[in-house]
């Protein structure tokens, strides 16, 4: 006796309105991690007028500082030993004030600017990662 075949068909049950829903999620997740890490970065000045900057690639770029009034600048050399050159070593250099601090990988320095005058003044870092012409690896203080 042959076997019998049921005629009925079993119906796929619709996903897709979960798919969408986990689609957009995805699409909101990745859009507002991309939007937070683009964001303009500002100096973190808190009320003392410390300053953190990270040391690879100078972020932020741009320092503001009060005149006449010590500031305190942490600097954050987040590389390895390894880094590609200058053995990790990450520098900031004013030479208009005076400065020329070099910063150990995975270490910090933290130091104060007593006062400074009115005016914008260029740092930059010239041990490694193509010296003071690399765009990301220089800046600007601004004291008003």
């Amino acid at each position: 006796m042959p076997a019998q075949h049921s005629s009925r068909r079993v119906q796929p049950q619709p996903r897709f309105g979960l798919r969408l829903a986990v689609f957009v999620t995805v699409v909101v997740l990745v859009a507002g991690t991309a939007m937070w890490l683009l964001r303009p970065q500002a100096s973190q000045v808190t009320d003392d007028q410390t300053i953190e900057v990270t040391m690879s690639g100078f972020t932020p770029a741009n320092l503001a500082m009060a005149a006449g009034k010590p500031t305190t600048i942490r600097l954050v050399n987040p590389d390895s030993p390894y880094h590609m050159d200058g053995g990790g070593v990450h520098q900031f250099a004013v030479p208009a004030l005076g400065l020329d601090i070099k910063v150990q990988p995975k270490s910090e320095q933290v130091f104060t600017i007593p006062t400074a005058k009115v005016g914008t003044y260029t740092f930059y870092c010239d041990v490694c990662c193509g010296g003071k012409e690399n765009p990301s690896m220089q800046g600007t203080i601004v004291v008003s």
